[in-house]
């Protein structure tokens, strides 16, 4: 009889578990967090949401394919970036969420727009994003981040004096 309860009881635990289901609602705080992270300039934060084997891949205009990075990489270089900027902007538009019927991912799509300000330089980018969501131990995470850079405008700054 205690067998049949240790069983019934590890059956239920395992629907408790499977029934779980992402929602937009979890999709556009996962990515909403996100994008508070970029903004504050939070690395730590920012790599939190991602799945420990997340792949992020880029392109840039110019560029033959996609430039893969490791979460780790990717954190590093944005911790690079965001020591030299003297000031940045980022705001993201048009976020679309779609849902997976069997409710365990999802990818959310959205337009990126970025300004950073360079010693002596002005960036301007415009990128299409798309990540994919899945639930990782019942928690939502990115698994895949992909971003395309559709267009990168660099303008030289002057110092006044």
């Amino acid at each position: 009889m205690k067998k049949l309860a240790i069983i019934i009881t590890a059956l239920a635990a395992l629907a408790a578990c499977s029934g779980k289901r992402l929602t937009e609602d979890d999709v556009r705080a996962v990515m909403g967090s996100v994008e508070a992270s970029v903004k504050r300039h939070d690395a730590n934060s920012l790599v939190a949401h991602f799945a420990p084997n997340a792949m992020i891949m880029v392109s840039m205009p110019g560029t033959s394919g996609l430039s893969r990075m490791s979460v780790g990489e990717y954190k590093t270089m944005l911790e690079g970036l965001w020591k030299v900027q003297l000031h940045s902007s980022y705001e993201v538009s048009n976020r679309e969420v779609a849902l997976s019927s069997n409710g365990r991912s999802a990818t959310a799509r959205d337009i990126a727009k970025e300004v950073v300000l360079l010693p002596g330089e002005r960036m301007e980018s415009l990128s299409k994003q798309k990540a994919e969501i899945a639930l990782v131990d019942g928690v939502p995470r990115i698994i895949s981040l992909t971003s395309e850079v559709e267009s990168l405008t660099a303008t030289p700054t002057t110092a006044k004096n």
